[in-house]
């Protein structure tokens, strides 16, 4: 969820002139349309909820059948309010009388785009604070033995929760990229300078660096309380030679079952469990958890995708450019690939300009969604199937049948084999993990199973393994194979389009 509002919400933010109103609406017209389309989605969750909460109390032994359905029922609400404002921003014109209104000799004011989101945040907002009344009863009618007694969030503290789950994972980047936007716009010449691209970069990369230490403020993230599940963990980690700063528990009020790891740099690295998890999988599982995430690290995935998703922008950003260039006009083309250094009136014209080919733009979006969906896809789940061999070798011995482990065999544990204990102790974590949030081992829904595979799937290939010892040796190998043509040929296709694109494009672009 926080990666697709990411990705919508980065898009409104986009340096474009919105389109007017092709219903002749004024700015008040607007506003209205626009608060009362989004509120009507709204009355539309709240009536949803209260049908399924009724039901929910006639019928407590459907709980699994409604949990099920939430997570895809989630999805499609947020498809609805996305849509919904999608509308507003196209049809209402509320994108446009923003635009007007914070607009003063031909400069939009900084930091405008946040007037432009807000009637989605605070639709969001009103949505999640309706979505408490279902979780709070599906949590009164739990049918586990963990859950009982415990207390549910308030209404807003569930809602603050989420807040900081998503948004935190959203705004923070967002935010940076309206700050670079804005700055842009206020000193126009800094576009076309490589070091105002550098400038960009640098700080994206910077914020990959400290943002494990925001996340853990954000999301109220603790250290792991020393004891037993600590030490294991530890002497794991020290077994398979992975370093991080530290082990961090995620409070969620048993809300979630889920192990992340964030930060590059070993100095900025946190393993996060979320306290569902420790209190409902056993310590050999957690190892096992704990190890699909150190595959993560020695696959060097996230530097990996990082590569990947530079590589990718470079390419889009450049083939529009390219695209811009042959369709907005001599005028255009002259301002952006003149050989002298624009003047800030240029500058502001070329903007302006650039503004006003929205039609040229707004078709970028199903393009990136289908490559990040398609492409990006394809590899994760690739990569989580490395990740999840590694948490199979992280509490495998070195006897290729053995039958159970001792605890001098979990001691004697070192990543580097596998076998069918291992094997068993992973694929149960990975189906409990997949009851306690509620998901389907076969079908999941495509924006749970994308990323990751079904959890049938996933375990249906490791238990392959148990059967074919050479199986991974030959995926390994494919997997490789993929990796390294998806960066040779990005390479080749950047090193093609910016012989034809003209510098100066491409780094107003950036």
């Amino acid at each position: 969820m926080p990666f697709l509002l990411l990705l919508a919400l980065s898009l409104v933010c986009m340096p474009v002139r919105w389109p007017e109103s092709p219903l002749g609406l004024s700015v008040l017209d607007s506003a209205l349309l626009t608060g009362l389309s989004l509120f009507a989605v709204v009355l539309a969750t709240l009536a949803r909820v209260k049908r399924e909460c009724q039901r929910l109390a006639t019928e407590p032994a459907q709980r699994d059948v409604i949990l099920h359905r939430y997570g895809g029922r989630r999805f499609l609400h947020l498809s609805l309010l996305l849509a919904v404002y999608g509308t507003a921003l196209l049809v209402f014109g509320w994108g446009r009388a923003v635009q007007d209104l914070c607009t003063v000799d031909d400069v939009l004011y900084p930091g405008a785009e946040l007037l432009i989101l807000a009637p989605f945040l605070i639709a969001q907002l009103a949505c999640w604070a309706v979505f408490w009344d279902l979780e709070h009863a599906l949590h009164r009618a739990t049918l586990s033995p963990w859950d009982e007694g415990k207390p549910f969030w308030g209404r807003w503290a569930y809602v603050g929760f989420h807040v900081r789950q998503n948004l935190s994972l959203v705004l923070v980047p967002l935010g940076l990229f309206i700050a670079q936007e804005g700055t842009a716009r206020l000193f126009p010449t800094l576009e076309g300078t490589w070091w105002f691209a550098g400038l960009r970069l640098s700080t994206v990369f910077g914020l990959l660096l400290v943002m494990p230490g925001l996340l853990r403020h954000l999301l109220g993230w603790q250290p792991l309380p020393a004891g037993m599940v600590r030490d294991r963990l530890e002497a794991l980690a020290r077994r398979l030679r992975f370093r991080c700063r530290d082990i961090l528990v995620w409070p969620t009020r048993g809300g979630i079952a889920n192990a992340l790891l964030v930060g590059l740099l070993p100095r900025f690295r946190y393993v996060v469990l979320t306290d569902r998890l420790l209190r409902d999988l056993e310590p050999t599982e957690l190892e096992a958890v704990l190890g699909h995430e150190i595959g993560h690290v020695k696959h060097h995935h996230m530097l990996y995708y990082l590569g990947f998703m530079l590589l990718s922008i470079l390419v889009i950003a450049t083939g529009w450019s390219l695209l811009y260039a042959e369709m907005v006009g001599p005028e255009l083309a002259g301002a952006i690939q003149g050989g002298d250094v624009p003047t800030a009136e240029t500058g502001v014209r070329t903007a302006s300009r650039l503004q006003d080919d929205w039609r040229l733009t707004f078709p970028l979006v199903p393009v990136l969604g289908a490559y990040v969906f398609v492409v990006f896809g394809f590899l994760s789940r690739r990569c989580e199937r490395q990740a999840d061999i590694w948490g199979c070798r992280a509490v495998s011995c070195a006897a290729s049948r053995c039958q159970g482990h001792t605890d001098d065999d979990l001691e004697r544990c070192d990543g580097r084999s596998l076998c069918p204990t291992g094997i068993r102790t992973f694929t149960r974590a990975l189906d409990k993990v997949a009851a306690l949030n509620g998901m389907s081992r076969h079908r999941p829904g495509w924006l749970q199973s994308w990323l990751h595979s079904t959890i049938a799937r996933r375990i249906e290939f490791l238990e392959e393994l148990m059967e074919d010892p050479g199986l991974e040796r030959r995926f390994q190998r494919r997997v490789t194979l993929v990796k390294w043509g998806l960066l040779i040929g990005l390479t080749g296709v950047l090193v093609l389009l910016v012989g034809a694109a003209d510098q100066d494009n491409v780094l107003r672009l950036l």
